[in-house]
């Protein structure tokens, strides 16, 4: 049975990095630390101006932990920058570290430390940035998808992306928010956006400012109510930002019309968001908040968004990665994770995506999460996928849609063509 599904929408992508490690270093298939050591990494499409710099590796099972000892014994004096699959931890070598500005003895960087200095490694040239725009348009058209929504804009990924539409080679409908990490790095992204808000074209829209609350489950640094693994006063991971600082954010990016959109894994992570969204808009800022991830949400919190203008964006693929330790992880916390069914009976709006390059793009990852899940004692989701998959707003390029069977991509049409695609 085919299934015609319009706007097939993405709504939480890494739009640039997902075309840029179609070709660059993919560490997806490193087995320990050391094996590093057997790998090519001179290749040219593997550097940004003299970094080296690569994405995927995923320690565990690993016998011992990635360490910058060993990228020093091939790089003692050229930078060497490696991303894990999760994106909130980095590997270094001592001379990134120098060059950074920072210090470990490990030569990991966690969370705030690693997710500024990826902003400081040297920009792409307009070549290199125009191949990866070009590569990730293949890779969203492949897997079905006609809109996605960006995590990470940038002025010179909004310009290329201007002139690949101007070209008529963008074959993706695609909204950009700006990333930021302080207060000074927020004003720079406030100007941005609203900047950007004003030149919008057919097929790129610029919808507001994104910043991280906390990390992630997998390295422990989502913020949770309760400790991880039950260790009584153990790590319950850590807020970000302060109260206030936040409130100013609110209220500066409200006031200028745009959406605020926050990384949110953890349970208290979501409820301190969301009760300072109440605060602000009690004092009369009235703004569309996006919440991103949103794997632990306790039935308070779901209550608390009902008077808000809130959507949240959600990962199903995330439960196939997760499922092996969540439940040992979370602890009595369990019974709230991966709430899409809650959310979807409080009349919640939801948004399904993928987090690429983070997972791969797939509309049938996410639909086998939903099928899988209620065997781990994840609430079943009632809805049609389908619906949640497909971009909110009908008048966005609206001459788009996918038709897919059981398990593949069956045709994709883009403002009125069918376009280049393979089959899932």
């Amino acid at each position: 049975m085919l299934l015609k599904i319009p706007r097939l929408y993405d709504s939480h992508t890494h739009f640039l990095a997902t075309g840029e490690f179609v070709t660059g270093l993919n560490l997806h298939g490193l087995h320990s630390a050391a094996e590093i050591l057997s790998w090519d990494l001179e290749k040219e499409n593997y550097h940004r101006g003299d970094w080296i710099v690569g994405f995927g590796w995923q320690d565990s099972g690993w016998e011992s932990p990635p360490h910058k000892k060993i990228l020093d014994q091939l790089f003692p004096h050229k930078p060497v920058y490696l991303a894990k699959a999760d994106g909130h931890v980095a590997w270094v070598n001592s001379e990134a570290l120098k060059r950074l500005g920072l210090s470990s003895e490990s030569g990991l960087l966690l969370e705030s430390d690693h997710l500024r200095s990826w902003d400081q490694l040297p920009k792409f040239s307009e070549p290199q940035q125009r191949n990866h725009i070009l590569n990730a348009c293949k890779v969203y058209n492949q897997a079905g998808f006609t809109h996605v929504r960006d995590m990470t804009g940038s002025e010179s990924l909004w310009n290329s992306l201007i002139a690949l539409e101007n070209e008529s080679l963008l074959t993706v409908a695609i909204e950009e928010n700006f990333t930021f990490y302080n207060l000074t790095d927020f004003e720079v992204a406030l100007e941005l956006a609203k900047y950007t808000r004003q030149h919008e074209t057919a097929l790129v829209r610029s919808k507001g400012v994104k910043f991280f609350f906390d990390g992630s489950l997998g390295s422990e640094t989502a913020y949770l109510s309760q400790p991880y693994n039950r260790i009584p006063n153990g790590n319950c991971g850590q807020g970000l930002w302060k109260s206030n600082d936040v409130e100013e954010i609110f209220k500066k990016a409200w006031t200028a019309g745009l959406e605020i959109s926050v990384h949110t894994i953890g349970d208290q992570a979501a409820h301190e968001i969301v009760q300072t969204a109440r605060k602000v808009s009690a004092l009369g800022f009235v703004g569309r908040l996006n919440l991103e991830h949103v794997q632990v949400l306790r039935p308070e919190t779901i209550q608390m968004m009902k008077a808000l203008h809130v959507r949240c964006h959600m990962q199903p693929c995330h439960w196939l990665s997760d499922r092996d330790w969540l439940q040992k992880k979370l602890g009595d916390l369990y019974r709230y994770a991966f709430p899409w069914e809650a959310l979807r009976a409080a009349q919640v709006p939801i948004s399904f995506g993928c987090d690429s390059p983070v997972e791969k793009s797939s509309f049938f990852a996410n639909k086998i999460a939903l099928e899988q899940s209620p065997a781990a004692r994840i609430k079943k989701f009632t809805g049609a996928i389908e619906e949640f998959h497909s971009h909110p707003d009908k008048s966005f390029v609206p001459d788009a849609w996918t038709v897919v069977s059981e398990n593949s991509v069956e045709e994709v049409f883009f403002q009125g063509r069918q376009i280049l695609f393979s089959r899932a």
